[in-house]
């Protein structure tokens, strides 16, 4: 008996695995198609044939492509949280502020391009921004709020305006807009560097001037 019931948790724990993997591999296929299509450009087939499982997969793990959409929007957003460490703590000054401000648009920007994983989430969270779907509501309270907040409250601290201003809040906007247009125009600074992508340089150098440029913002 004790035997019987070691294999079955052996069996048990290798289809967790498996089906671990497949909803990985269906994430990610999702994360490359909708960062490219959008959502309403991808078929349930193509996700299926990028993740390389079966058709059966999607309604199994995730409901419907809505189910996968979701997922992805979710795995993006928590990684970009995590690697950002939302909310970031208070600082004491307002010199204190401008520093923090530059080292968060650094963080900011590796995020968002220092892998091909990055620069998809960020074309799928640029697509969100400019075609929001059912699932903005969610991703506004998981990241773009709280990553705007912490920006304009930084701004606020460093240019010893009160937090919640509309002022600090215009400002933040036009800082996180440096970082974004990176991922949105991609392909054109491409083309004006004359590389097929980005190296860690090119990403390291992106990342230092626009922290720069967000501490000069508050000046």
């Amino acid at each position: 008996m004790s035997q019987n019931i070691t294999t079955s948790m052996i069996d048990q724990d290798t289809l967790n695995a498996r089906s671990r993997e497949t909803r990985e591999r269906l994430i990610q296929a999702g994360l490359t198609l909708f960062g490219r299509l959008g959502f309403d450009g991808v078929r349930t087939r193509q996700l299926v044939e990028e993740a390389r499982v079966n058709q059966s997969a999607i309604p199994y793990h995730f409901g419907g492509k809505e189910g996968v959409y979701t997922a992805v929007l979710e795995h993006v957003a928590a990684n970009i949280v995590l690697r950002l460490d939302l909310p970031r703590p208070a600082v004491a000054s307002g010199g204190a502020a401008s520093a923090a401000l530059g080292v968060l648009m650094q963080d900011f920007v590796f995020a968002l391009l220092d892998s091909k994983t990055s620069t998809a989430g960020s074309l799928l969270l640029a697509r969100e921004q400019l075609q929001p779907t059912d699932q903005f509501d969610a991703l506004y309270a998981r990241l773009f709020q709280p990553l705007h907040q912490s920006v304009a409250d930084l701004v606020a601290d460093s240019r010893e305006e009160a937090r919640g201003d509309r002022a600090p809040i215009l400002r933040a906007h036009a800082i996180l807009g440096q970082a974004l247009a990176f991922a949105v125009a991609r392909e054109t600074l491409l083309r004006r560097l004359g590389v097929e992508a980005l190296s860690e340089k090119d990403v390291a150098d992106i990342a230092a001037m626009v922290g720069s440029m967000a501490i000069a913002a508050c000046a």
